[in-house]
Parts: C-alpha cells; structure tokens; sequence
C-alpha cells in the first residue's frame, strides 16, 4: 500500500460536491484505496424534487461503484451524508451536525461548484465563491482538521498567457461583490455582468478566480491547497476506462461526432483541446491531501493539472479520432 492510501486508513474526510462527476470518482477512489477510511461525510442538498436520501441512494447505484461493491459490499455505511446548502449562511447544517463535523473531519475536499458558463452572476457568486468562504469558516473551527483541498479550475487566470502555480490577484474585491450583488435588481446585475466580468469570458471563470484569492485571505491557520484541472473528461484506468456521467463537454462533442450528429464545429485547429481524465485529477486531488497534511507547508500550495504542455491535443485533430 502505498503512503498516500495508507494515509486516509483511519482518517475521517469530509467532501462537498460529492454527487457530481469528479466527487463520485473522488469518493470511489477513497474507498477503494484506503479500505479502513473511518467515515466519508458528504455535504447534499435536495435537488429537482428529490430529497437528499434519495439522491445519495441513486448515486450509491451509479456503475462508478462497482469495483467497490465488490470489494467492499457494506462501502455505503461509511458514507455519512449531511444536509447542506452551501448558498446559506452556516451552509443550513444543524446544530448537530455541525457539532460533529467540527469533532471529527481530518480532511476537507471542496469539489462543488456550478460550472455552467452562463450561470447567472449572483447564482454564480453565491455558490462558487460565498459558499467556498463559508466552507472555510466552518474548516477552520474543525478541531482535527491536517488539510483544506480546493477544486479550482485551470481556466480561472485564463486572462494571463502564462500561468504558474500560484494565487493571482482578483479580478475584483470579493466582499464589495458580495454587498453589490446582495441589494441590486437581479436585472440591473445582469445588464453590468459584461462589464464585471472585463477580460474573463464567463461566471464560471470570474467565480473561480474569485474563490481562489477568497482561500488565500482567508485560510488563516489551515494546511491548504488548490488543484486545477483543465477540461476534465472520461476516466483513463479507473474505476475502469472510458467511464462518465454525462455528455456535457468534450465527451458530448465526441459523441456526438462519432455517432454522425455532429458534422462541424467552429473552432481554431490550431488552438489546444487541453483535456485531462478524471482519474488522474482525482489521483492528483488524494495526492495533494496527503501531502499537505504531513508536509504542512506554510504556504498555498497550487497544482497546475493539465495537458498541453506536455501532450498538447489540438481541436484540429478531433476529426481525425
């Protein structure tokens, strides 16, 4: 076993997101890796008429955990889900429940986010950046707390040409956004989004940036560190080749084109389809937890997790595949 797996034996970790694409692999590969993992609390919200027991017992069905079940045919009884929302002051956890966590969690995963680009600004605010600062508030009452992760995105200094494994500068003051947002006219805010939004090309982008310098105010004494991936797609090995969940993205494009719906695209040739498999962002994502929380820098630590650097894929290649 390796230190990494070896590491979560025993440790009681905390995920939000935990029912979208990336946070389904996240749980699975605990589970899978470190066996003796002592409880995976997942932060739930209801959602399009289902409550959240249901949507934790459909997720519990997804394919995602077959490799699992097998091993381990009792996995559902370390996954421990809280009722949460993370666009609510305190995130609307209980009293109870929030007396747990606070006794309990050793490490934090911050995977949820909206990733809609044309998410309305204020949704968009609320959820990525507000809901990551009141994450991090709830962290930093944790007693037992060894590591914060964050899930940012590669794309959310996407204004810079070149971007190295640090926190940039915000493309605004968080807090006058927040007080901005909370008192004007959801249309008013809609007509000043272009202008907000300056060089970044959507919310989902602005958001990110915004979250990620929130971390670095606000971190204070917690081990923390921001994991961005690029356009991240179908896995590569596991839990076993070729898995997703949806066909948003890159892997509608492909099938699309490859079942004939799909006949042209408008795009560079030359420009890079920086794509990088949902396994290998999720190893990276355990990696990082493990090793902030037994080297505990003092610093952010940040990790740049794509491709095109190293084995760039062109968008005029698509139609070669």
């Amino acid at each position: 076993m390796s230190s990494v797996s070896a590491y979560y034996n025993g440790k009681t970790v905390l995920i939000t997101g935990a029912t979208g694409f990336m946070g389904k692999v996240l749980v699975e590969k605990l589970l899978r890796s470190s066996p003796e993992v002592k409880a995976v609390y997942i932060l739930v919200r209801p959602k399009a008429g289902q409550s959240m027991q249901e949507r934790v017992a459909n997720m519990l069905k997804c394919k995602v955990f077959d490799r699992v079940r097998e091993d381990c045919p009792n996995f559902h009884e370390k996954i421990k889900p809280i009722n949460a929302e993370l666009t609510q002051p305190k995130l609307a956890i209980s009293a109870e429940d929030e007396e747990e966590l606070l006794t309990r969690v050793n490490i934090v995963f911050h995977c949820a986010a909206t990733v809609r680009f044309d998410e309305p600004l204020k949704h968009a605010l609320q959820l990525n950046a507000l809901g990551t600062q009141r994450l991090l508030e709830l962290a930093r009452q944790m007693q037992n707390l060894e590591a914060f992760i964050h899930i940012s995105t590669a794309y959310a200094n996407c204004v810079r040409k070149c971007i190295d494994e640090v926190v940039y500068p915000p493309p605004a003051e968080p807090k006058k956004l927040f007080d901005l947002v909370e008192w004007l006219d959801e249309s008013i805010i809609q007509d000043i989004t272009p202008k907000l939004l300056g060089a970044w090309p959507n919310t989902y982008t602005y958001t990110k940036a915004l979250s990620e310098y929130l971390i670095q105010q606000e971190k204070g004494n917690l081990n923390i560190a921001i994991i961005r991936p690029s356009i991240v797609g179908a896995s590569w090995h596991e839990p076993f080749p070729g898995w997703i969940d949806s066909f948003n993205g890159t892997s509608g494009i492909f099938i699309a084109a490859g079942k004939g719906i799909l006949r042209t695209v408008i795009a560079n040739n030359e420009a890079v389809a920086d794509m990088i498999p949902v396994d290998v962002a999720i190893n990276l994502t355990l990696a990082a937890g493990w090793y902030t929380a037994v080297h505990r820098p003092k610093n952010t630590l940040v990790f740049n997790c794509t491709t095109g650097g190293i084995n760039p894929f062109f968008w005029g290649e698509m139609g070669k595949v």
